[in-house]
């Protein structure tokens, strides 16, 4: 077959349909007028540019993580007004992370300068809004709301001043500078934080990581104490590492840890429950609970104290209960199983010291403060203890025994005693939170007779190499919260007598031990140690004395607020004259 020519082809389509191909060609004529019309309204003119759109990447930034609570947060109950607001704290110091700063070695303008700082609500900024009655969001007010640094009446003698609120943030620096990368804080492995050239830590001493948890809990509590929780928004700047860190980050990453290490019966320490370990991550869980409220730390902190209220020793008289000391009462209990030594028992069972109990009784205090369960019995047990080991007799008023009421007033004997003088009255100290804390009596004449023992060893320095050190850092921590509970600014017995005398002598002693060499791997810390630092070495006597100048705003008044007499109401004009005519007139 031969193939046909387009003309051919046409020539006999029009012979055969003329009308057809007609039309055919008649639609593609309109079809193509059409199509040029188009294309001349739908070109661009030549004189405008061209536009060009670029496309954003996608944002490679991963969300950080949060603790959630285990159930959903109501928001219909937090006031519009409130609703995730934040409190900022020193402009100065806390610095937004969207702002861009040159050196961060430096600070801006003066980091003691308060003026500017809020006077109501905490330093703590959470998810759920905060106020100056803690916060609205839970349905519950947090207890803890007022603590803040840079607190409203700054510069009085006898409350926090601009000197004492920069001595908390050069210490709260140090701390975070020294965390572990797990969230811990540890003397065995300080050497890692530190830098090789000027190291923190004394070389002479092997730190062991069997008070890890103790030495966590501690400095947790120094963030606690300042009001800032794991949900606190704000930054804090080591300026000796030009290193920004976001508060919450470093406080929820210890609080994490100790939640990781907690064992099945609520205790701590990896071998064997260690006492003063048990009561300090208690105590840190507690006020991690009582401050934001947050259900994620309510489980592990309500464990924590029941285990203390487990470990409590018995009463040698057979009713009630007694103190703690460094072992558990079930780990007692277990010895008496495997041996039939009854006199080794009994001794153990009833051993209990005035130091570990202090701690236990501060943490079951802030437990039940912060609405956990604690039971009336653990506190009326730990006070017999109290009466047990103070003394009677006109020259033993004030003192108290470690062990016993015998031992009341001699020196205790330890590791590391050399070069140190003990200080009696530091039990006196812990005998008075104890009762403080479990009575509530302000009109206990022991606390008196025991704040005149105190104000009559003052914290003090000297220079003199020949003669013992007088730093004791733990006595000083509980001689203050002692005296400030006693006769602070806040208590209803204030007198004068004691606390502002105390207050002058701590606070120039800690401020003068204070490392302060500029970008140094120790500033803001406390490298001179106390006859107790051997175990936890600057970790320790840092957070410590941290907590100690945030005594001014860390605990609530034990007695309640001094009742002041209200002022008559306002008469109007005319009666006014009339009362003032019938006093005359009488």
């Amino acid at each position: 077959m031969h193939a046909k020519s387009p003309v051919v082809f046409l020539k006999r389509a029009f012979q055969n349909s003329p009308w057809i191909v007609m039309a055919i060609a008649l639609h593609a004529i309109v079809i193509s007028i059409a199509a040029i019309s188009f294309m001349r309204e739908a070109s661009p003119p030549k004189d405008l540019p061209v536009n060009q759109i670029a496309i954003a990447r996608p944002r490679a930034d991963v969300p950080e993580e949060l603790v959630p609570p285990p159930e959903p947060i109501d928001r219909r109950a937090i006031p519009k007004n409130e609703e995730a607001e934040l409190v900022p704290f020193e402009e100065d110091v806390y610095i937004p992370t969207t702002e861009t700063v040159a050196d961060l070695h430096l600070d801006r303008g003066d980091p003691t300068a308060l003026d500017e700082l809020p006077t109501g609500g905490t330093t703590g900024g959470t998810a759920i809004g905060v106020g100056s009655g803690g916060h609205p969001g839970s349905g519950k007010p947090s207890p803890f709301g007022d603590r803040k640094l840079g607190k409203p009446g700054q510069g009085r003698a006898d409350g926090p001043t601009q000197g004492t609120d920069k001595a908390v943030l050069d210490g709260m620096r140090w701390l975070l500078r020294h965390q572990s990368p797990d969230g811990s804080w540890s003397a065995a492995s300080l050497a890692e934080r530190c830098m090789s050239e000027r190291p923190c830590f004394d070389a002479k001493f092997q730190y062991s990581d069997h008070y890890d948890e103790g030495l966590t809990a501690m400095a947790l509590l120094c963030f606690l104490g300042a009001g800032f929780s794991h949900e606190s928004k704000q930054d804090i700047v080591d300026t000796t590492m030009a290193k920004r860190h976001k508060i919450g980050a470093v406080v929820k990453n210890g609080l994490q840890w100790l939640v990781k290490k907690q064992n099945a019966d609520g205790s701590f320490s990896k071998d064997r429950a260690f006492m003063y370990n048990e009561a300090l991550c208690a105590l840190a869980l507690a006020e991690a609970y009582g401050l934001s409220q947050n259900r994620y730390w309510k489980e592990p902190a309500q464990r924590s104290i029941d285990f203390l209220q487990r470990a409590q020793k018995p009463n040698p008289s057979g009713k009630g209960l007694w103190g703690w000391r460094y072992t558990s009462r079930a780990e007692i209990e277990d010895f008496r199983r495997s041996t039939s030594q009854d006199d080794a028992y009994l001794k153990e069972l009833y051993d209990a010291d005035t130091s570990v109990t202090s701690w236990v009784v501060m943490a079951l205090k802030s437990a039940q403060v912060a609405g956990l369960n604690v039971s009336k019995e653990a506190l009326d047990g730990a006070m017999e203890f109290c009466k047990w080991v103070t003394p009677e007799g006109p020259d033993a008023r004030g003192l108290v025994g470690y062990l016993d009421a015998k031992g009341a007033g001699a020196p205790l004997t330890g590791p590391n005693d050399a070069g140190f003088i003990y200080h009696p009255t530091s039990m006196s100290a812990l005998g008075m939170c104890i009762r403080i804390f479990t009575q509530h009596d302000p009109s206990d004449p022991f606390l008196e007779h025991a704040a005149q023992r105190i104000v009559r060893d003052l914290p003090a320095l000297h220079t003199n190499k020949s003669k013992p050190s007088p730093v004791d850092y733990y006595y000083w921590y509980y001689g203050s919260l002692a005296l400030n509970q006693l006769d602070g600014p806040d208590s209803p017995t204030k007198s004068g007598r004691y606390w502002g005398t105390w207050n002058k002598a701590m606070v120039d002693s800690l401020l003068e031990l204070q490392e302060h060499e500029k970008r140094a791997c120790g500033q803001g810390g406390w490298l001179v140690g106390d006859r107790w630092s051997y175990t936890g070495g600057p970790i320790y006597s840092t957070a410590l004395n941290v907590l100690t100048l945030e005594v001014y705003y860390r605990y609530e008044n034990a007695f309640g607020t001094p009742q002041r007499t209200p002022a008559p109401p306002a008469l109007p004009t005319k009666a006014a004259e009339k009362h003032k005519s019938l006093i005359v007139a009488r």
